[in-house]
C-alpha cells in the first residue's frame, strides 16, 4: 500500500466579485470542481484563516480514513 503523506487540498483566496473590497475562499480537492463558499471576508488574511481552519478539519478526516 502506498504511503499517505500529501493530502490532496490547496487553498484559494481571492476577492469576491460580487462584493468588491470582499474576498472568498475555497478548499479544492484535486480532480474536483472549485467551489467558492457563501461567505465573504473583510480582509485577504481573515480569508485564508478561515480557510485554514476548515482545512485542518479536512485533513483530519482524510487521515482518519486513511488509517
Amino acid at each position: 500500500m502506498a504511503d499517505r503523506t500529501d493530502h490532496p487540498y490547496s487553498i484559494d483566496v481571492r476577492p469576491c466579485w460580487r462584493r468588491p473590497g470582499r474576498f472568498v475562499c475555497s478548499i479544492v480537492e484535486k480532480g474536483a470542481p472549485r467551489r467558492y463558499g457563501p461567505q465573504s471576508y473583510g480582509s485577504f488574511d481573515e480569508a485564508r484563516r478561515a480557510a485554514q481552519a476548515r482545512l485542518r478539519q479536512l485533513v483530519f478526516e482524510w487521515e482518519l480514513v486513511g488509517s
